[in-house]
């Protein structure tokens, strides 16, 4: 009778693991749109523009490479990390990143909108909040910029991206 228990209690498993679906990543190439509201020493304004962004997920940590076509400030490459969370069914994930390394000094923190996992082209909304007083042009004036972020997977590949657990300590 053990044996029989046991026989049934490994089919039962393999099923229930053969049914199971892989934990959604995050990681591929995304391409997308950002829309700001800008405000640059008092003087408020809108701007749109193109990204790119590559994600490599590791368990619930994420690491970021976006790069932007900025006629103001060229092309460059901002990293960002922070943490995703998915809902118990595994069908939504959101999450919270911050940036680390960019062209230039500034703070931006980064919120993930919950986002469906089930569809064939996954894609995501985000809400930003940048601060600096170090923008190119800006000539030293506090810059503010709200953003949403819209962008759309393109592939699934694991880009090869600096991540910021990898950069020198700035000590």
């Amino acid at each position: 009778m053990n044996r029989i228990l046991a026989a049934g209690v490994v089919a039962a498993l393999s099923t229930a693991t053969a049914f199971a679906q892989d934990p959604f990543s995050w990681t591929g190439s995304y391409d997308g749109f950002v829309v700001c509201d800008h405000v640059k020493d008092g003087v408020p304004s809108t701007f749109g523009r193109a990204l790119e962004l590559h994600f490599v997920q590791e368990g619930d940590v994420l690491h970021i490479a976006t790069g932007i076509d900025d006629p103001t400030i060229g092309t460059g490459t901002s990293l960002y990390h922070g943490l995703v969370m998915s809902s118990p069914a595994g069908d939504f994930t959101s999450g919270f990143i911050e940036s680390c390394k960019s062209r230039f000094p500034y703070k931006e923190l980064i919120r993930i909108f919950p986002a469906g996992t089930q569809t064939e082209k996954f894609g995501f909304s985000a809400s930003t909040v940048f601060i600096s007083d170090s923008l190119p042009g800006s000539e030293g004036a506090l810059v503010v910029e709200s953003c949403r972020w819209s962008a759309t997977r393109i592939s699934i590949e694991e880009p090869k991206i600096q991540r910021c657990d990898t950069l020198p300590s700035a000590r």
